[in-house]
């Protein structure tokens, strides 16, 4: 038995004494080294790991190495292997952080210095240590307990944000300096207890980066100024935040985190100051400012925000939750606004006025699964006619009075709308309007009543009386337009389509009596007949081309004019046909007219028709029977002055009755001649007389 317990001595001693031989000794430092070595190396391309010197006894340790031949760790000082204790020194530079990615999962760049001491033992360790991270003056001090970071000091002096930006291999958002002091005695999400504040100053955006990760077009330098005041208590932490910025500031006064329940309670403050600088943000340039308040709420990965606002100086209430990145439960009122505030925040020319209420309820604002409402209401308003003239070159003059109800329904991928506006130029409609939010396309039907024509005088520069009723369908989607329209106007029918700048219209079985009466003209042809408009709204260039059918003249000063010089009663006369074809050149009309019955024809080449004028130019070839006369119009449309050709008329009668009287009027000349009557000169009297 003693021999046994002796072989067991012997046996641990020998145990004993070749372990120390192979950790202590110079042959197991190398052995270590290398294997140390081989384990960095070996899972990695990028790292070259090369130890210079190891060595370890049982009271000291001596470590260096270099990485990549421009990066080193230097680690040395006393240890106890059977206390468990160290009390070492460690200098550290990395001239690359992106060597070591795949070795700590993490992807970083720039270089780190650090330096400092590691001294205590199993029970109790600290870490205390300065460091160049991003350009900063950085002092850090870590308390271990059991193996685990218990206090945590850190005072992280003017960090270059860029730089850090860097380290973290992160995008060049911002410039700026970071003063970060943190002292935190207890890390323990049930007993913390600390305070943390953190400093931004001298911040910019960097608009290249900012414009091309995020697709803006910021042009105006951004200044920023930050500051973060937090205390940790126990289960729960408070914040006190403020960043401000030469566009707008934002400021939580008082943001309570409960960290055990994962719950954040907060007040909220912006101050939107510059909104022009937002214009890649927001789609287009907006004018002013405003201010909201209100409180936000994060439990169970849901945000619930409720607040108000001063936008575009209205009194503003909302509220929402944002799941997953998708709002829902959406709720908004804007009331006590005006049209031409909103105008005036849009950037838009003041062209009308009123008052403004909006209303809405949206439960889910994802595309696929969208409902909800939107009311908008426009009341006591009117067209500011000095702007509308200037920026839609109109001429307006008598007041335009309007209001508006805009129904909004939400479904998934539309909306659905139905509109009624009521003005006192015209009421226009729409029962359902549906915008496709995928394909970015509105299509709607509408219903234009125009109770009195001459409430249009000051647009259509033209007086015209009657009403008129117009129902058609639009499609739009960017930059195309189509629209249809029918009408029942002039005892016939309209139809016409206008896509984008292009109108053809046709008017088929119209009164020309109707016609004349709604343009106050004089009712001079009664008739049926076909017209077809092919016109650019832009050029303000087309071709009219009409037919007449079975038309007649009425009694008017020209059948009056004619039926005495003439001893014609025009009025009787049917018109089988009557052709015209004019040329528009913006208000002005150039036809030629064709115009045919069974004893007459007129025919008239480049009439000139002012409408902005109210002047007419035409001048009549007229045939009756054998007899030809040319008819001039000319003046006011309305009544324009008549002029007669009366000596081709006269001559012609003359010519009909001398012809008449032939026989009898030579008689009595040769009678005259008497035995001169054969003579050549008494042949040329004759001839001349019956010419």
């Amino acid at each position: 038995m003693k021999k046994l317990f002796l072989w067991l001595t012997l046996l641990i001693v020998f145990i004993a004494v070749l372990a120390y031989s192979i950790v202590f000794s110079k042959f197991g430092n190398e052995f270590i080294a290398s294997y140390i070595e081989n384990k960095v190396n070996n899972p990695q391309q990028n790292i070259k790991f090369k130890v210079t010197n190891f060595r370890l006894r049982v009271d000291s340790l001596d470590f260096n190495a270099v990485i990549n031949e421009n990066s080193n760790i230097s680690v040395n000082g006393a240890l106890s292997i059977w206390n468990r204790w160290v009390d070492l020194k460690y200098d550290i530079k990395i001239t690359d952080l992106s060597i070591l990615n795949n070795f700590i999962n993490q992807n970083l760049k720039s270089e780190l210095f650090t330096n400092g001491v590691f001294k205590g033992d199993y029970q109790s360790a600290i870490i205390q240590g300065f460091s160049n991270i991003a350009n900063s003056e950085t002092k850090y001090n870590l308390v271990f307990k059991d193996f685990k970071i218990k206090d945590i000091f850190l005072e992280l002096k003017n960090a270059k944000i860029d730089e850090l930006l860097n380290f973290m291999n992160k995008p060049h958002y911002l410039n700026g300096d970071l003063t970060i002091n943190a002292n935190i005695k207890n890390i323990d999400n049930n007993n913390l207890d600390g305070k943390l504040i953190a400093n931004i100053s001298k911040g910019q955006l960097e608009n290249d980066v900012i414009n091309e990760e995020f697709n803006q077009t910021f042009s105006s330098k951004i200044n920023i100024d930050g500051d973060i005041d937090a205390s940790f208590l126990g289960k729960n932490a408070e914040i006190k935040t403020q960043l401000l910025t030469s566009i707008g500031n934002l400021i939580l006064e008082k943001t309570l985190v409960d960290l055990e329940k994962d719950r954040v309670i907060s007040d909220f403050k912006l101050e939107a100051k510059n909104l022009q600088k937002l214009e890649s943000v927001f789609g287009r340039k907006l004018i002013g400012n405003f201010n909201t308040v209100g409180n936000i709420l994060y439990e169970n990965a849901i945000f619930n925000v409720d607040g108000k606002s001063d936008i575009f100086e209205s009194s503003t209430v909302f509220r929402f939750k944002l799941e997953d990145n998708i709002a829902k439960d959406i709720s908004f009122k804007v009331e006590n606004t005006k049209i031409e505030k909103l105008l005036d925040f849009l950037n838009e020319p003041i062209y009308a006025t009123g008052d403004l209420n909006v209303q809405g309820e949206i439960q889910n604002s994802k595309l696929e699964e969208l409902s909800g409402t939107i009311i908008s209401k426009i009341s006591d308003a009117k067209l500011v006619n000095e702007v509308v003239n200037a920026v839609f070159k109109q001429e307006l003059k008598t007041p335009v009075n309007f209001e508006m109800a805009l129904n909004n329904q939400f479904i998934p991928n539309k909306i659905v709308s139905q509109m009624v506006l009521n003005s006192s130029i015209a009421n226009l409609s729409a029962e359902n309007g549906i915008y496709d939010l995928v394909e970015g396309v509105l299509k709607s039907d509408y219903l234009l009543k125009i109770s009195s024509l001459d409430n249009l005088k000051d647009f259509t520069k033209t007086k015209l009386r009657g009403k008129l009723d117009i129902k058609g369908e639009l499609e739009k989607k960017d930059m195309f337009l189509f629209a249809t329209g029918k009408s029942s106007v002039l005892g016939g029918k309209l139809d016409f389509t206008l896509k984008n700048d292009d109108l053809t219209a046709s008017l088929n079985d119209v009164s020309v009596k109707e016609l004349s009466y709604m343009m106050y003209n004089p009712e001079f042809f009664n008739s049926r007949g076909d017209f077809n408009l092919n016109y650019n709204t832009i050029t303000k260039q087309g071709n009219l081309v009409g037919k007449l059918f079975n038309g007649s003249f009425l009694p008017n000063d020209l059948s009056l004019l004619i039926n005495h010089l003439a001893k014609f009663d025009l009025t009787k006369e049917i018109y089988e046909t009557v052709n015209l074809n004019s040329e528009i050149n913006d208000k002005q009309l150039t036809s030629n007219i064709l115009m045919k019955s069974e004893n007459t024809q007129i025919e008239s080449k480049d009439v000139i028709t002012d409408f902005d004028k109210n002047f007419i130019d035409a001048k009549l070839n007229t045939q009756i029977k054998n007899r030809s006369f040319n008819l001039s119009l000319i003046g006011e449309m309305n009544k324009p002055k008549i002029s007669l050709d009366t000596k081709e008329l006269l001559k012609n009668e003359l010519d009909r009755k001398l012809e008449k009287n032939r026989d009898k009027i030579e008689e009595k000349l040769n009678k005259v001649l008497g035995e001169n009557s054969d003579n050549e000169k008494a042949k040329e009297l004759l001839k001349n007389i019956f010419r």
